[in-house]
């Protein structure tokens, strides 16, 4: 901090002291003549000379920093003082300690390695000095008086130049002191916060009073819309009379500083200033304004404004001190910068803006906490799940599923009250904090209208599809955690997305006890093909002429050590959600490779097929394909004796992996169905683009069940559209020989169901191949004496044992 810019108040000290050196010399030359000593009068003149040479000096040295100066002048004063005893040693103590003044008069301004030189020089020449009278011949020769008088009054006027440097050195010391308990200050103060409002607000307090300013402005530079945003302000006051945010356009000045990073003084009595800034100045009441820049690695971030209502209000000195304060603010500013994004980014969505999990859970912790014992309103959690969103993003693909989701924040956002918090707590879910809730209804009505706007077309340049969402909502009570209702919210979103979707849910104390049990269950299910706990069931798959098996569905199992025997019902939603499908999906095909690969050898079938079902997450694992092929060659089973059934959901959208696994798939030489034929997206686009084999035409189409209202004419329909498309058919769910007949009248070739055959376990279904391969004549003979199939108005007296095979077909 020694190299200082322009120096006003070095160049008033040196300007003085040249007003004092020059008459002191003028005065000091005559009277030499007057005594006849011409030493004493030379010396005068020297001086004279030197006191001139400062006056010009101060006058022309406006560009010099201020160590330039005070070096110039020190090393000007050893010379004329070597210069003055070599020309009258007379007063050489007197100038010995002159000597001194150039050293007190750098002190404060050159650095230390110039000082030292200074110091070795000002000794030198003070040595010189005193060596003077003894060794150099001439000089003046005085009576008593004279002799006494003049080294005395010389080493007065000496002390009294003494004296004044010493003031003003004491003077800019305590200058120095003064800037730096500011900066030590300023960074003391700055180390307590890095909240980056809080920040701007400490800047602008210490700028402004370093540099004597009324008033001072922090404001950064938003680049990509050309506009400067205020974000700190001494006095705090005056920020209710700040534009907060203003277009960079109406200021060409501000601009400039922005651009140029240079430092830029108006006064509104120069012509020459920005008329922009000028008139802005005089509606608050300044008449002088300093704008710096804030440059961090060489790039402006902002400006700090600094105004007076005095004229001329900022010296040199002033705005030195302001840049040197400048300089560290725009370094502190941008670490707070940083921690704010940094801190948004813990904090917030990436993609949505939204608070993350964190954050939200953070807010319900404040919220808890400031209701509790203060108030009888409560606060409430909303969990929202988009309905089939999943198939949006696949059908678009991820970058249109990414902007779908931020319209949706934005729904949110304006849906929900001033004050309430919307969260993304990943994927498709977000969750929302209602504070302050006075009674249930508030809730209800809130969730209503977020269906209702959540329900609108989300626009994605050429489509417009439609996101609905299930909510789940859950209200605290006085001993509530935040844990607490986070989960208990949860729990009553997923009993809406089981409801049906579209719904919403309050949480009760049941769906806590369900969502327990689905836990335990799902514990239990996990690693529970390694423990052998899985079982394979087989329905037939018959041709509808004779009843003969062509086929079998493999249906899996489960039997916990200890349990009950589990449907698939109960389980395999819960192992897609968790992942467990894809250890048992591994298990089930390998074991039913294996079961009907024996079959076909034992019984001489070597066309007898296996039907597995895929579900979607199956589909999707990257080890499904390599799973098979080991499989198929385990076993020995031909590749086109396995038919993978596959719902209509999985094939939705005929993008690039998905067409990638159907051509892998394909090329093992298996056959494809598509099951549940005409309950889902059912579209001849995928039919004809995957090339499927076979459609299994759900139970619903056929005539005299629970399904739809004209069966016949749909069933109908879906066999003619499979004809037409050369694909195999087979009808699910026959439980009469009508049912039968109507399909094989309509050239539908295979069937399944009820009437044929229950699922069996291995050694059943053996047993039901041995049978179906014996006599004709003593099967029928067998047959007659067998009790009839559970169809229609026999199921009602069917036994218990009955009831459960039926209900494990389902």
């Amino acid at each position: 901090m020694t190299d200082r810019g322009k120096a006003d108040a070095l160049r008033r000290a040196v300007r003085i002291f040249g007003w004092i050196v020059l008459p002191l010399g003028l005065v000091w030359s005559p009277i030499g003549a007057v005594l006849v000593a011409p030493s004493m009068a030379i010396s005068g003149l020297l001086a004279a000379g030197f006191g001139g040479w400062l006056i010009i000096e101060s006058g022309r040295s406006a560009n010099r920093s201020e160590s330039d100066l005070a070096l110039r002048v020190a090393t000007g004063g050893e010379i004329t003082a070597v210069l003055i005893v070599a020309a009258e040693p007379t007063i050489g103590f007197a100038v010995a300690v002159g000597s001194l003044i150039p050293i007190i008069l750098a002190l404060p301004y050159v650095r230390r390695e110039s000082l030292t030189t200074l110091m070795a020089v000002s000794s030198a020449v003070g040595a010189f000095s005193l060596a003077a009278p003894s060794i150099i011949p001439w000089g003046s020769t005085f009576t008593d008086s004279l002799a006494f008088a003049i080294p005395n009054g010389a080493v007065v006027v000496v002390y009294v130049l003494f004296q004044l440097f010493l003031w003003n050195a004491s003077t800019r010391l305590t200058d120095t002191t003064s800037e730096l308990r500011h900066v030590v200050e300023m960074s003391h103060d700055l180390a307590a916060t890095l909240e980056p409002n809080d920040v701007g607000h400490r800047l602008a307090r210490h700028i402004a009073l370093v540099a004597h300013a009324d008033d001072c402005v922090l404001s950064t530079w938003d680049h990509e819309n050309e506009r400067v945003i205020s974000f700190g302000c001494y006095p705090t006051e005056r920020l209710a009379n700040l534009e907060p945010v203003y277009e960079l356009e109406r200021f060409p000045a501000t601009r400039e500083v922005l651009e140029t990073g240079k430092t830029l003084v108006i006064d509104v009595d120069d012509p020459l200033s920005d008329p922009s800034e000028v008139a802005y100045m005089r509606d608050h009441g300044d008449r002088s304004l300093v704008m710096l820049p804030l440059v961090v690695r060489g790039e402006s971030i902002g400006i700090v404004e600094l105004s007076a209502s005095r004229a001329k209000a900022f010296t040199d000195r002033d705005v030195e001190l302001a840049q040197m304060l400048v300089r560290e603010a725009a370094v502190t500013f941008d670490n707070a910068r940083l921690y704010d994004e940094l801190r948004q980014l813990a904090y917030r969505d990436p993609l949505t803006g939204l608070a993350n999990r964190s954050r939200l859970q953070d807010r319900v912790d404040h919220a808890l906490e400031r209701l509790r014992g203060r108030s009888p309103n409560r606060a409430a959690v909303l969990f929202i799940d988009l309905d089939h969103f999943k198939h949006l993003n696949d059908r678009f693909g991820h970058a249109k599923g990414d902007r779908a989701l931020q319209v949706i924040a934005d729904r949110i956002r304006t849906i929900i009250r001033p004050g309430d918090t919307a969260g993304r707590l990943g994927g498709d879910e977000f969750a929302i904090l209602l504070e302050d809730v006075e009674s249930e209804d508030v809730v209800e009505t809130i969730c209503k209208r977020l269906l209702q706007g959540l329900n609108l077309p989300v626009e994605l340049e050429d489509a417009a599809p439609i996101v609905g969402a299930s909510i789940g909502y859950a209200l605290s009570d006085p001993e509530t955690t935040s844990e607490e209702l986070l989960r208990k919210a949860d729990i009553a979103m997923y009993a809406a997305k089981a409801a049906g979707r579209g719904q919403i849910v309050s949480f009760r104390q049941e769906l806590l006890d369900s969502a327990s049990a689905r836990s335990e269950l799902a514990g239990l299910l996990r690693g529970a093909e390694s423990r052998d706990e899985l079982q394979l069931h087989f329905q037939p798959v018959v041709n509808l002429d004779d009843g003969t098996p062509v086929g079998l569905e493999a249906l899996v199992r489960w039997q916990p050590d200890g349990h009950l025997l589990h449907l698939p019902a109960d389980f395999i939603d819960l192992a897609e959600e968790t992942g467990e499908i894809l250890p048992i999906g591994r298990w089930v095909i390998t074991e039913g490779c294996r079961r009907v690969r024996g079959w076909q050898t034992r019984y001489d079938l070597p066309n007898l097929r296996l039907y597995v079902n895929l579900s979607a997450r199956q589909f999707r694992d990257p080890g499904l394909v390599p799973m098979i092929v080991s499989a198929l060659a385990r076993s020995g089973l031909d590749a086109a004796n396995l038919t993978l059934e596959i719902t209509e959901g999985t094939l939705l959208t005929p993008g690039y992996e998905t067409v990638q696994r159907i051509g892998e798939l394909r090329s093992l030489g298996l056959r494809l169905a598509i099951d549940d034929f005409g309950t889902g997206y059912s579209s001849l686009g995928y039919l004809h683009a995957f090339q499927i084999d076979e459609l299994k035409i759900d139970r619903s189409f056929v005539p005299g069940s629970e399904g739809v209202g004209d069966a016949h004419v749909l069933s109908q329909a879906i066999v003619e559209l499979g004809r037409a498309l050369g694909l195999d058919m087979i009808a699910e769910g026959i439980e009469t020989q009508d049912q039968a007949e109507w399909f094989r009248t309509l050239g539908c070739r295979l069937g399944q169901g009820y009437l044929f055959a229950r699922p069996m376990a291995p050694l059943d279904f053996e047993r039901y191949l041995r049978n179906r391969l014996e006599h004709p004549k003593r099967r029928a003979a067998r047959e007659a004496d067998a009790p009839l199939p559970l169809t229609g108005a026999r199921f009602a007296n069917a036994g218990i044992t009955e009831v459960l095979g039926r209900k494990a077909a389902v």
